[in-house]
């Protein structure tokens, strides 16, 4: 049974005797009327009336039904029911009017055809477009002019577009709330702005980065922006034309700035050769090169590399860019002028390097033509629109698809001139290794713009991209720059938004912008070390280059990510209050492998912080450099007392009594190695291992104890020195006393020391653990 709002016009009763107009379509009034169809009328209860007459009624260009039934009596005091009207395969309710509120009908009265309740919660498609068509095939006069259940049909046409229309309406009216909150909102504009206002910075991904080492004929400048690529099946040339005919797979990285090359620094190499071979240890910041320097500068790169192992060896050094703090021209004590490289100590060698006599097997290769270089290809970028105009904000469109995000060139304080020691260079300069791992929250898309102002030709004015506007000066030329999503499965699309006046300058109105992007060209950018084999020319002075290392880019954050992280990125303290604040940041410090903080006695005392930081070859570097950066933090409050880490050697000595009838040698072999320094066998950690005792852990008399009780073998653990003299429980060359520390359960350990135990018997000095095993009788 189909619901068909046919409307009942009139509806008249007189005790039992009822009398219907109803308008309803013209072909069920000429079905009716001739019997062909069933009319029924049925009360709430399920009664049914007795139908007497079903008459067309005609005119006035109305096609309806006059029906006359015989209802079940009721009340005269009760309202009267609801009744069910069937006519064929469609039915409605409808209620007479109670006696009290009947009036005489007015002629004319009667309301337009079609007049009926329109279901106002049909929202998307399918739902618009079954109104629509029940709606016109009331009010058309002629419904055989109609094939509404035909797609050719004009009117189907007209109601799909509107019902399209309507959806889309809807869509838009249900994102107004969507959007409003970080939970449900769907759209990355609103995601961004949602974690701005808790102070989260959105990041759209970070471009790959890698340095290129370059070969030259000559000396000179290499320019920044240069195109080296990937290489190109059937061209041998390392330059290629102006404008070459790329493969679709091609990867374009640019240089990223200007650098002085020189052809004495196309290989370093032969100046490390000795008459024998030697071996730079891992961790080592410095190396020797034979003669003066050959034009390398503080703050530059270079590159190690070695691609075959020695003879002798397996090992290969592989490669590793490095960023130079120091150079000294140092003569020997015979005479002999050599250069000592130190550089920055988080690129300390990463591995020992094996350094071959001339002319053997596994030469080591030093670049010092070193140029950072990361992903995208500069092209042109219309702007849509490119004038400003004068009336309304001016929020632009790059016509670019697939505009790259790139971190900020390496910072290298102004200061900085290779005059400072290492431990000030290297709070000046970044590392290599910082340099090449780009922080994706500092990204910004890659795209400058040139603004002609009207009235002076020929004068132009440079537009720089910022992530937002919130600390722009009013005079500062810069602007938004903001990837969004795009319509559907379109690409995403690059929005530009520019200053009021008030937060960033505000463009003059008719000022015509043109813009330059970086595009990815559909590429990642994930390259290997030394695919990256050719320049787009003119590069008159370049005979050779290379990638050492391989390239890999940050992907953007996704929407899940961002309400996840949002919601507790503002909670991220970056100051240095409590010693779990201490402990966050010390951690966050590469060169930093661990920390520990705690309070002295009482409130107002300022936390002891206890630094282990990574060993160098020369030594004494890392922990001040470790410590000034922590420092930094200590905005508020009382400083804290940074201290380096140091080891505190154990002297111990227990009594394990075992039951009857154990195998004392057995026994004791299994307990020493339980808590000794070594493995067990199962390759867990030992209980004095390395590996269990971090900074400011104290030594617990009931742990130790506990773990000797868990062999099955051990009755109970004498741990009194009362009633054994040979009990010891207390540090080697601490002032503490072994009966204080049993007294108390444990061994105190500062904040910045580490306990120790070697149990080596040729060096008593570096901690002993031993253990009397007594057969129990």
């Amino acid at each position: 049974m189909s619901t068909i709002p046919f409307n009942v016009l009139r509806s008249r009763h007189s005790g039992t005797t009822l009398h219907l107009v109803v308008e309803c379509p013209e072909h069920l009034v000429t079905s009716a009327a001739k019997a062909a169809v069933e009319v029924t009328i049925v009360d709430f209860l399920g009664r049914r009336a007795q139908v007497n007459h079903v008459t067309p009624l005609t005119g006035d260009g109305t096609a309806a039904l006059t029906i006359g039934a015989d209802l079940f009596p009721v009340d005269p005091e009760a309202d009267p029911p609801s009744y069910l009207l069937t006519i064929g395969h469609y039915a409605t309710w409808f209620a007479l009017a109670s006696p009290q509120s009947l009036a005489p009908s007015v002629a004319g009265s009667n309301p337009p055809p079609g007049t009926g309740a329109i279901d106002y919660l049909a929202r998307d498609y399918v739902a618009l477009t079954a109104m629509m068509r029940s709606r016109v095939s009331q009010i058309v006069e002629d419904d055989s002019a109609w094939a509404l259940d035909h797609p050719a049909d004009p009117m189907t046409t007209i109601l799909e577009v509107l019902a399209y229309a309507g959806d889309h309406l809807s869509f838009r009216q249900d994102a107004a709330g969507t959007e409003s909150y970080l939970t449900t909102a769907r759209h990355r504009l609103s995601l961004r702005r949602h974690g701005r206002l808790r102070d989260y910075a959105v990041n759209d991904g970070c471009n790959a980065r890698t340095a290129l080492v370059f070969a030259v004929n000559g000396n000179g400048v290499l320019p920044a922006g240069l195109q080296v690529v990937t290489l190109q099946p059937g061209e041998p040339d390392v330059i290629l034309p102006s404008d070459p005919a790329l493969v679709a797979s091609t990867t374009v990285f640019e240089t990223m700035h200007a650098q002085s090359m020189a052809q004495q620094l196309n290989d370093l190499g032969p100046a490390l050769v000795q008459s024998a071979a030697y071996t730079i240890p891992a961790g080592s910041i410095t190396l020797t090169l034979a003669g003066g320097n050959p034009g390398l500068l503080p703050g530059q790169l270079i590159a190690l590399r070695q691609l075959n192992a020695p003879a002798g060896t397996t090992s290969v050094f592989g490669a590793q860019v490095l960023r130079l703090l120091k150079i000294t021209e140092v003569t020997t004590p015979n005479g002999v002028l050599t250069t000592v490289l130190s550089w920055h100590p988080e690129d300390a060698l990463k591995s020992a390097l094996i350094v071959p006599p001339v002319n053997a097997e596994g030469a080591v290769s030093l670049y010092g033509n070193v140029v950072l270089a990361d992903h995208g290809e500069t092209v042109s970028a219309p702007l849509q629109p490119s004038t400003v105009p004068a009336a309304i904000a001016y929020t632009p469109m790059v016509q670019v698809e697939d505009v790259v995000s790139a971190a900020p060139l390496p910072r290298v304080a102004a200061a900085f001139d290779g005059s400072q020691d290492l431990v000030a260079a290297s709070l000046m300069v970044e590392s290599a290794k910082a340099s090449l791992t780009s922080d994706p929250r500092q990204a910004a898309p890659c795209i400058s713009l040139s603004g002609l102002r009207p009235g002076m030709a020929g004068v132009t004015e440079d537009w720089n991209a910022q992530q937002d506007l919130l600390s722009a000066s009013a005079t500062e030329r810069s602007f938004a720059a903001a990837i969004e999503d795009g319509s559907g499965s379109g690409p995403r699309q690059l929005n530009l938004r520019f200053g009021d006046g008030a937060l960033g300058y505000a463009p003059a109105p008719d000022t015509v912008f043109t813009a330059t992007a970086r595009s990815s060209g559909g590429q990642s950018g994930r390259v290997r070390a030394n695919s990256l084999l050719q320049i787009i020319g003119p590069a008159p002075l370049v005979t050779w280059v290379t990638n050492p290392l391989p390239a890999s880019p940050f992907a953007a954050e996704d929407s899940e990510a961002i309400r996840l992280f949002a919601n507790t990125g503002f909670r991220a303290n970056l100051r240095g209050i409590e010693p779990d604040d201490w402990m966050r940041l010390g951690s966050a410090d590469p060169l930093v492998t661990q920390v520990h903080a705690s309070l002295g006695p009482g409130d107002q005392t300022p936390c002891t912080v206890g630094l282990i930081t990574q060993a160098t070859i020369p030594d004494g570097i890392t922990f001040p450099v470790a410590s000034a950066r922590l420092m930094d933090h200590a905005v508020l409050g009382a400083p804290p007392t940074i201290v380096a880490g140091s080891d505190v050697e154990l002297a111990i000595a227990l009594i394990a009594y075992c039951a009857p009838g154990t195998n004392i040698a057995a026994a004791r072999e299994r307990l020493e190695r339980r808590i000794g320094a070594g493995t067990l066998p199962d390759g867990s950690p030992a209980f004095f291992n390395p590996a269990n005792w971090p900074l400011g852990r104290q030594v617990r008399l009931d742990e130790l104890t506990r773990v000797l009780r868990a062999d099955q073998a051990v009755s109970f653990v004498v741990s009194d020195p009362q009633n054994d003299p040979r009990i010891k429980f207390e540090t080697v060359d601490g002032d503490d006393d072994s009966a204080a520390n049993i007294a108390r359960g444990y061994i105190a350990i500062e904040a910045h020391q580490r306990a120790r135990a070697g149990n080596d018997n040729f060096r008593p000095a570096l901690g002993r653990i031993r253990l009397f095993v007594v057969a129990g009788s």
